[in-house]
């Protein structure tokens, strides 16, 4: 572990369990050994005391038990207030910390490694129609300048009346990956911009943690005006502004689509108890299901369900890739 090029990818590896170690506590559900994440990103006041061993617990006279100084249980939570937590590549001490960091160096290596496809019938998606072809780029953006245009000065539904400006998209229009919520909001209703508010900030935790840029995938709604008192939007506003939709999709072509919340869920077929987390198909599409940000936010118990559904996406990405 001498080696500047070990302790380079040391310091790359513990950054990245930091970032990681931020969606735990604010997205929820990645599971991170405790060792390499809290002890390498958290503040010092927030670690997590090292239990006594028998040796230590022997040479100790016997004290009486003081509540007020009693160590934590369970886990621990970071507040929202803490700063960012500072990465350390210590040195390792002794020789089993340092097998354990060349084990975890190994495991890192292998994990980054390209694999190839993994062929399961039984759980792959039924692909009824091959997927569309991908435009160009500059054909793919003129067709998605000249859909967002018309959506906004769509009147084909009653929540014209009430918008300040269309909502359309945000992101990167040659992403493979595309999320679908259900409709804008207060805060996207005015910027004209998906996914702005509080909903949209989890949103952006959560593909930071699938390891992409915020700006690295296309995001939209299934209808482009918000609803009044940010309801549901209903089956015939989500009908009359389904042509959009499509067009959208249509002109991206991408490899995965995410569908956040029932109502985007069912857009794309998934209906009954079950919706969440079972692929279904769109034009060819692999579409995943699964709550909402603004769900979450109210019911932050669901977060790991929705990573685990996450990681399904990031591993068929992963498979459209390989050689």
């Amino acid at each position: 572990m001498s080696e500047p090029a070990e302790h380079d990818e040391l310091a790359s590896l513990l950054h990245e369990a930091a970032e990681h170690l931020r969606f735990e506590h604010e997205a929820g559900g990645i599971g991170l050994p405790w060792d390499y994440t809290v002890r390498a990103a958290a503040p010092r006041e927030l670690q997590r005391p090292a239990a006594p061993t028998h040796a230590m617990q022997a040479s100790r006279p016997m004290q009486a038990p003081r509540a007020a100084a009693a160590a934590p249980s369970g886990p621990i939570v970071l507040p929202k207030s803490a700063p960012k937590p500072a990465v350390i590549a210590a040195k390792a001490s002794t020789a089993s910390q340092e097998a354990d960091l060349d084990a975890l160096l190994s495991r890192a290596r292998e994990a980054r490694k390209p694999t190839a496809a993994v062929v399961q019938p039984a759980l792959d998606v039924p692909r009824a129609a091959p997927p569309p072809p991908r435009l160009d780029a500059g054909p793919r953006l003129t067709v998605l300048s000249e859909l967002a245009a018309q959506a906004a000065s769509c009147e084909a539904c009653g929540l014209h009346h009430s918008r300040t400006k269309s909502v359309f998209s945000r992101g990167d229009a040659m992403s493979r990956l595309v999320f679908v919520g259900e409709g804008p909001g207060e805060n996207e209703d005015k910027q004209g911009e998906p996914f702005v508010g509080a909903a949209g900030q989890l949103l952006d935790k959560m593909i930071v943690a699938m390891g992409m840029k915020r700006d690295a995938v296309y995001i939209c709604n299934v209808v482009k005006c918000r609803p009044p008192e940010n309801r549901t939007p209903t089956s015939e506003e989500a009908s009359a502004c389904g042509h959009f939709l499509d067009g959208q999709l249509t002109a991206i072509a991408p490899t995965v689509i995410v569908a956040l919340g029932r109502c985007a869920a069912e857009r794309f077929g998934s209906t009954g108890k079950t919706w969440r987390g079972s692929w279904g198909e769109y034009r060819g599409i692999p579409v995943m299901p699964t709550y909402h940000p603004a769900y979450l936010l109210r019911s932050p118990e669901q977060k790991r369900p929705v990573w685990e559904d996450l990681q399904k996406v990031v591993a068929r990405l992963s498979r459209s890739e390989a050689p």
